[in-house]
């Protein structure tokens, strides 16, 4: 029976232990949420002081500074913003300026849709990105650079020939 007895005290002794580990544990937790709730409060006095800093200047000395190197902190901020954007712009600038290099400087070529890559008339797929050309797409004549539907072996506007040799 003392077998027993030691064994029920053992688990007596377990179950107190385990209640208090629960006990503070649901403590910390609120002690936790408490300072959560603390530190929203003090941020909304905050910035009920930095807009009074913003909208007149006046604030008591004692965060005069404070509000100041708030200021500094939005400020620095925003123009890391505005370098964001002109470092985008400039970079949409290249490519499109790349894209334009790409266009076919000599007439009868196709330009790619996808990359902008000039490739020889007759081509189905771009030479630089694979992408298939349109089957549809207009003929450009060498001599006179006007435009002519697909298929069209004589340029309209001057009759110079449109197809390469061999086709």
């Amino acid at each position: 029976m003392s077998f027993l007895d030691k064994l029920g005290g053992i688990a007596k002794n377990i179950g107190d232990k385990t209640g208090d580990m629960l006990a503070v544990n649901k403590l910390n937790s609120k002690i936790h949420a408490e300072q959560q709730a603390a530190a929203e409060e003090l941020r909304k006095i905050g910035e009920y002081y930095y807009g009074l800093f913003l909208s007149d200047g006046q604030t008591a000395p004692e965060i005069a500074e404070f509000c100041q190197s708030a200021k500094a902190h939005y400020d620095e901020a925003a123009q890391a913003q505005a370098e964001i954007g002109r470092i985008r712009a400039e970079a949409e600038a290249a490519k499109a300026a790349q894209t334009a290099a790409q266009t076919p400087a000599a007439p009868g070529g196709t330009a790619c849709p996808s990359c902008g890559t000039a490739n020889t008339a007759g081509t189905k797929f771009c030479c630089q990105c694979g992408a298939q050309l349109e089957a549809g797409a207009p003929v450009i004549c060498p001599q006179c650079a006007a435009s002519a539907a697909p298929g069209v072996k004589f340029c309209p506007e001057c009759g110079a020939p449109l197809s390469r040799q061999g086709e």
